[in-house]
């Protein structure tokens, strides 16, 4: 960290984030300090609350404030709010669906015949608030298409054993824009508690995320900023992933800082995803990760208390080979996804001025089953390293010889590479080396019988060799004499007001962050 009274400082102002964001407890709640709803506000009634709030969803008007009563009540469908029914592409706009508090008004899905608890479509400016959605059977609060999103104290939770049975988001905005997350807690989703994806200009602050599989994920996102939170009880605490999703969504500068990252280490139940590298593979007891998105800043974090890894670097290539593979069914697929603005490796991530402390204490994760055992095994080694860089995306592409799907080569001038410095006296790993000039980067590929292959030319055939790299004090790994440049601030415009450290919002519980 920048100074050494600042971890100890932020604990306590994260202490008091925590009592402002549980459902419970504290003391206080938005009852106790009276609630009030503007003149007109549609009064849902307590009796056939699905029915009436349908009905109040398919008539609601621009500017139209929509209040769900006090109590915990058993919804039995989906709640659709279509902006653009009639499809004529004009959206309703300033929308404000609410309740009596996130501990005051309960939407209980577990017995619904839907999908979704609370499904927004085709809006623009439209505010979710003071309210909690339940078991909802698929995902908890999902919006797409949809321009200006507030979601200000709310609550999505699966109650009970964590399993794949669980919903798979709480807080889904997809395919959106403007969007500001705040002050909600989010417990027990089998993907993602708070999940944005496909999206730009993001906010995300003050929410707790715990015992979900991912606490917070920024996917194939543009210009988001995520700070002030705690995610803690995670399989993973803080996810910043670029999946081959081939729809011209594809992330970058994307800032994770000030957030309290800690003890992320429950086993990970969730279904298999239709992509290799989707929440499924996350090794418990991992911090943050980073997975193929360029430009992401991580920055005075406190991460803390991880059984595998405080934080995760890597390529895809990692998670597939396919995708550096030209032999491989999946290759072309692939390479039309890159050409559609997938980025394979991960450029310019920039890890500085973090609390990193306790991790590697019981490492496991499938995926990383064979690295886990190597670093394990290794007598010169012995332990996980507490921050680890995959290489391999980087290594392929200094070749020259996989453009198709991992671009250029490095810059040489380091303008490229992905940096960490400051963050404590902790061990860095890198399981591949980077210089494709360093023969203890290549192993001859062998036939069945142990025979090596040779090429057309006579020249033995290589593939890259695991180096499973270790400086128990950084020495080289991820040190860089040139670093990324700071990534500009983000913010969200909602109804005309912006927020976030990129504007010029005043009087935000937050604005301390914002000046780190």
């Amino acid at each position: 960290m920048s100074t050494g009274s600042t971890p100890l400082f932020r604990r306590s102002i994260l202490g008091t984030a925590i009592c402002a964001v549980m459902l419970t407890g504290c003391g206080g709640s938005d009852s106790d300090s009276g609630m009030s709803f503007p003149e007109g506000a549609i009064m849902l009634p307590a009796d056939n609350l699905t029915q009436a709030a349908k009905e109040a969803f398919i008539t609601a008007e621009s500017g139209d404030v929509i209040v769900f009563p006090e109590g915990r009540f058993e919804i039995s469908d989906t709640l659709t709010f279509d902006g653009d029914s009639d499809g004529d592409g004009i959206p309703i706009k300033n929308i404000t669906i609410m309740g009596y508090g996130k501990d005051k008004t309960i939407l209980d899905f577990e017995n619904s015949g839907g999908g979704d608890g609370i499904f927004v479509q085709n809006a623009a400016d439209i505010e979710v608030r003071d309210l909690a959605v339940y078991e909802a059977p698929n995902n908890a609060i999902k919006m797409t298409n949809t321009n200006g999103i507030i979601l200000d104290d709310v609550a999505t939770v699966w109650e009970g054993e964590l399993n794949s049975g669980n919903g798979a988001y709480g807080l889904y905005p997809v395919q959106c824009q403007n969007i500001l997350i705040e002050d909600s807690y989010v417990r027990g989703s089998a993907d993602a508690g708070i999940y944005v994806g496909q999206a730009e200009n993001v906010v995300v602050r003050r929410n707790i995320a715990e015992e979900n599989v991912a606490g917070i994920e920024i996917e194939n996102t543009v210009n988001a900023d995520v700070y002030d939170n705690v995610a803690t009880g995670n399989t993973g605490g803080i996810l910043v992933f670029d999946l081959p999703i081939g729809q011209g969504y594809y992330g970058s500068n994307v800032r994770v800082f000030d957030n309290l990252v800690e003890a992320n280490n429950t086993d990970n139940f969730a279904n298999t995803s239709d992509f290799a590298a989707g929440v499924h593979i996350v090794p418990p007891g991992t911090g943050v990760i980073v997975l193929s998105t360029p430009d992401v800043e991580i920055y005075n974090n406190i991460i803390t208390d991880h059984d595998t890894l405080a934080v995760a670097i890597t390529s895809y290539a990692l998670a597939d080979s396919a995708v550096v593979d030209p032999t491989a069914e999946g290759f072309m697929e692939y390479m039309n996804i890159v050409n559609d603005g997938w980025p394979v490796v991960p450029r310019r991530v920039h890890l500085h001025d973090n609390d990193i402390s306790v991790s590697g204490t019981n490492p496991r994760g499938k995926l990383i089953s064979d690295i886990i055992a190597g670093y394990l095994l290794d007598p010169s080694k012995g332990e996980m390293p507490a921050v680890l860089y995959d290489g391999l995306g980087e290594l392929l592409a200094n070749t020259g010889e996989l453009e198709v799907t991992l671009g250029t080569p490095f810059a040489l001038d380091g303008s490229d590479s992905n940096c960490a410095a400051n963050n404590g006296n902790i061990s860095y790993g890198q399981v591949f080396g980077t210089n494709p000039e360093d023969p203890q980067n290549w192993v001859p590929v062998r036939d069945e019988t142990g025979n090596v292959i040779l090429d057309g030319n006579g020249n033995p055939v290589v593939e890259p060799a695991p180096r499973l790299l270790l400086e128990k004090t950084q020495s080289e790994l991820l040190a860089c004499e040139n670093v990324p440049a700071r990534l500009p601030a983000s913010q969200a415009t909602i109804a005309g007001k912006s927020y976030g450290c990129g504007s010029d919002e005043t009087g935000d519980a937050s604005a301390a962050s914002c000046a780190l």
